[in-house]
């Protein structure tokens, strides 16, 4: 073979080689394949790496006291707007038995829904009143959003007059379709220093039908006071980072709710009410 041949063969194998070469280096280039692994990320992920902004709803102020001014306060720390027809509130810690039946409630309890085709704004708030707008609204000088007493939300399970504990209520924010077989923890809050019958009902391990919860780490403290009458808990910091957050919960993004650290969380200086304000934690 005469080396002016050899020399072409050379040549045109070189860019091969180099190929093959970029192809099997530890770094990928840009056109090499990428992997077939879960790539599903939590909602609130950020890209570079870092704790972003909560990617749900969250319970952000609440109000045990007086009579007619009681309300719960939830915000919408995401860049979206949410749908709110699949929502409830409740101040019992039996809502997650909701898919096998409407749970019983104790007289005062509820659970509620928000109504159909509602919507929270991206960086709103929706205001719930447990008594009466107009009673509300002379108490407090703003309009609520929805009134349980007006049944402007929907009154899954009520029973009597609403109201919240003065001393200590547990709140919870939990969605679900109708038809699945459990409930998804959204936000949860032990306001004040509520009693066991007002606290945290385990649903660790808990079957209804075919389905199962995932267990609970129930972790979740009374605050260290209560707040007296007129003034309000209010969320200080977001969850990020103050809960188990490993995508095996019964949260709506895998988190487990009933681990958040509230002591970190959410204040115990207690002010004055701000309903329909947005927070700036």
């Amino acid at each position: 073979m005469s080396r002016v041949l050899l020399s072409r063969i050379t040549l045109l194998a070189l860019p091969l080689a180099l190929t093959a070469c970029e192809w099997n280096s530890d770094k990928p280039s840009a056109d090499a394949p990428t992997s077939t692994g879960d790539s599903r990320r939590r909602a609130d992920a950020a890209d570079d790496g870092s704790t972003a902004a909560t990617g749900h709803l969250l319970l952000t102020e609440v109000m045990l006291s007086p009579t007619g001014s009681e309300f719960i306060e939830l915000t919408n720390p995401t860049e979206d707007p949410v749908d709110l027809s699949h929502y409830y509130l409740a101040d019992n810690g039996n809502y997650w038995k909701l898919p096998a039946g409407v749970p019983a409630m104790p007289v005062g309890d509820f659970i509620v829904q928000f109504p159909a085709s509602s919507m929270i704004a991206a960086g709103g708030v929706v205001t719930l009143a447990i008594g009466s707008a107009t009673v509300f609204n002379a108490a407090m000088g703003v309009q609520p959003t929805y009134s349980i007493a007006d049944s402007t939300v929907t009154r899954t399970s009520v029973n009597g007059t609403t109201a919240l504990t003065d001393t200590g209520e547990i709140i919870v924010l939990f969605e679900w379709d109708g038809t699945a077989g459990l409930v998804h923890d959204v936000d949860m809050m032990l306001v004040g220093s509520p009693t066991a019958i007002n606290g945290i009902v385990s649903k660790s391990g808990m079957a209804l039908g075919s389905s199962t919860y995932a267990t609970d780490a129930n972790t979740m403290m009374n605050q260290s006071a209560t707040p007296g009458t007129g003034v309000s808990a209010k969320r200080t910091m977001a969850e990020d980072g103050h809960e188990t957050q490993d995508g095996a919960g019964n949260g709506i993004t895998g988190d487990d709710e009933t681990s958040e650290d509230t002591a970190m969380t959410w204040g115990t200086t207690f002010t004055a009410a701000t309903p329909g304000q947005v927070p700036t934690f």
